[in-house]
């Protein structure tokens, strides 16, 4: 007899992510600082996963400049997942830690705007 695999059991996430590609400066933090440069996939309230050309480090702390229509905004955080997705790319997901009040609401605006036009 053959058992079936159990299902995956998806949680609902903290913060919904949409789709979204915003160009995006990524500053490494700590003794080998550097900066590189890329592109959004989504972004949400709590993060965003971009997709660079090889892993940053789970645990890296990051400071982002992300260009939102009219504005750049800065947030601080940490890379918490990493997924090698062919040679040449990994996607990398960042957990926002600091984000000031009013960058945090023109995120939330650009987040409510992607969504409202299901992109």
């Amino acid at each position: 007899m053959v058992t079936p695999m159990p299902e995956k059991i998806m949680l609902p996430r903290r913060f919904p992510r949409v789709p979204a590609e915003n160009a995006l400066l990524v500053k490494k933090m700590g003794e080998e600082s550097s900066e590189l440069l890329a592109k959004t996939r989504s972004v949400s309230s709590g993060g965003c996963m971009f997709v660079y050309r090889e892993p940053v480090g789970v645990g890296t702390a990051v400071e982002l400049l992300i260009s939102l229509p009219g504005r750049v905004i800065k947030a601080q955080g940490r890379v918490v997942w990493e997924n090698v997705v062919a040679p040449g790319s990994a996607e990398v997901g960042v957990e926002f830690l600091r984000i000031a009040a009013e960058d945090r609401r023109a995120l939330e605006a650009a987040i409510a705007t992607h969504a409202a036009a299901g992109t």
